[in-house]
């Protein structure tokens, strides 16, 4: 049941003038393999040329999705926090990562309408300016089809923090299945709404997630 989707920003002139204006900048930033696809596209669609500017990505997914229109691509390493999972430690991670490299501003970052503060944040915090694009939107579905969703299930699961607050918001409370957050940032988000998970999947797998589901369901039986 689809609650949030994705859609372009009402008009490409932003992405496209911080595209044609890239050497105005000392390093660019994605944390999200969304807006790296984006990005990826509109680059391919006018090409840059040589570009001598440092990109830096939160992890491989990221890195994959951008390809190579921007040149090389950096990650942070372990010793930053790069492993320790969520968009939150993600993005925190790269900000680490890029202050020790020693980056100047100005920055570009490319991003959702719906993003995390970490990276902008922890680099704005060392004095860096960080201008922000807009290259994807997230469209929540309409509290109809989140009341829906719920209707007569065992269980929900929930991969966003945006959908898990829609959800909480939209269905009573005695009207809510058992519910399985993939991560623990959706996790978190959903016991901040007022729904705390039931379980929560310790990898962002189809196998980890069913894993979840099946012991929370045998936990419910058994009782």
């Amino acid at each position: 049941m689809p609650l949030l989707r994705f859609a372009p920003p009402p008009d490409w002139r932003s992405v496209d003038g911080a595209l044609a204006r890239l050497a105005a900048y000392h390093a660019v930033a994605l944390t999200s393999p969304r807006a790296a696809s984006a990005v990826a596209c509109r680059a391919a669609a006018a090409p840059l040329g040589r570009v001598t500017v440092p990109v830096w990505a939160t992890g491989a997914a990221t890195a994959v999705a951008l390809g190579s229109v921007l040149g090389m691509v950096r990650r942070p390493e372990k010793r930053f926090g790069a492993d320790a999972g969520g968009d939150t430690a993600a993005g925190a991670a790269l900000a680490r990562a890029m202050l020790a490299a020693g980056t100047r501003p100005p920055v570009l970052y490319f991003c959702g309408d719906a993003r995390r503060d970490e990276l902008p944040a922890g680099l704005r915090a060392a004095g860096l300016t960080v201008d922000e694009i807009v290259c994807y939107r997230s469209l929540l579905a309409e509290p109809g089809m989140a009341r829906r969703a719920a209707r007569g299930a065992s269980a929900l699961v929930v991969s966003s923090p945006r959908v898990a607050q829609l959800l909480a918001r939209t269905v009573d409370a005695t009207e809510r299945p058992r519910l399985v957050a993939i991560g623990p940032t959706t996790a978190a988000a959903a016991e901040v709404a007022g729904w705390p998970a039931d379980a929560v999947a310790q990898n962002v797998t189809a196998a980890s997630v069913a894993d979840a589901v099946r012991s929370l369901l045998k936990l419910f039986e058994a009782r």
